[in-house]
């Protein structure tokens, strides 16, 4: 029960009150216009190196790295039988990985909400609207909802789950890496107008639940399992060396 609560029912309340303070507050326009030159009519970082090469380009390089490395690691493992039982810790990477940014690209084809820069608040060509506007008069092609950017980084809570049976001092460790990870992947794209923070708020709890989806679908049974079974041999081995 302990588990629930501080894995679903939490999460999901927080998530719950940070949607309801997005819709009925202007807190995503409020963060926008930081970022927004008025007088200038452009965003103050649009075509900067940190937003574009460094989080942007670099960020995404990074999880594709992942991934490759996350995908060798099972293929290797697979064609190892000494390996083998590992397999699904790779497994359990790829699948996240994959279904988080996956799911979050499949939304964003039927949301339709623009990007802040197509909006006409911000020097763009369409009206804005939020998730909860009336649209039925709104241009379509809008593929700015959830935030595609930041689900990337978000994906990386798999290694919180990954490790939380293993040692949880360096679990919750990964999970704050991998929150910093998200919001600055969703900072880069606030600052050059790409997002609205609400995007990548979203994006946040879609990986968050797809790793917890995943973890108690086949992974948390497998690793207590193979855990249990490397102490129990460490055990036996020292008992063994005093016999």
């Amino acid at each position: 029960m302990r588990f629930w609560l501080n894995h679903l029912f939490f999460p999901v309340l927080v998530f719950v009150s940070l949607v309801f303070l997005f819709k009925v507050t202007d807190f995503d326009l409020l963060v926008a216009q930081q970022f927004f030159n008025y007088d200038l009519k452009q965003w103050y970082f649009g075509e900067s190196w940190w937003t574009v090469t460094f989080i942007h380009d670099w960020g995404k390089d990074l999880i594709v790295l992942v991934f490759l490395v996350s995908l060798l690691s099972l293929v290797s493992s697979l064609l190892m039988p000494s390996k083998r039982q590992y397999s699904f810790i790779f497994l359990y990477a790829v699948l996240v990985i994959l279904f988080s940014t996956g799911i979050v690209a499949l939304i964003k084809h039927y949301t339709n909400i623009n990007c802040p820069w197509d909006t006409n608040l911000f020097n763009g060509e369409h009206p804005y609207f939020n998730l909860f506007s009336h649209k039925m008069d709104k241009p379509v092609n809008g593929r700015c909802f959830p935030g595609g950017h930041s689900s990337g980084g978000f994906s990386l809570l798999l290694f919180y789950f990954m490790f939380r049976d293993i040692n949880k001092r360096y679990a919750k460790i990964l999970l704050v890496t991998a929150v910093s990870v998200g919001f600055v992947f969703g900072l880069g794209q606030w600052a050059r107008g790409a997002h609205f923070v609400s995007h990548d708020m979203w994006s946040a709890m879609i990986c968050w639940l797809v790793s917890l989806t995943l973890y108690r679908a086949f992974y948390k049974e497998r690793i207590v399992k193979l855990v249990t079974s490397k102490r129990s041999r460490v055990a036996g081995t020292v008992s063994y060396s005093f016999s």
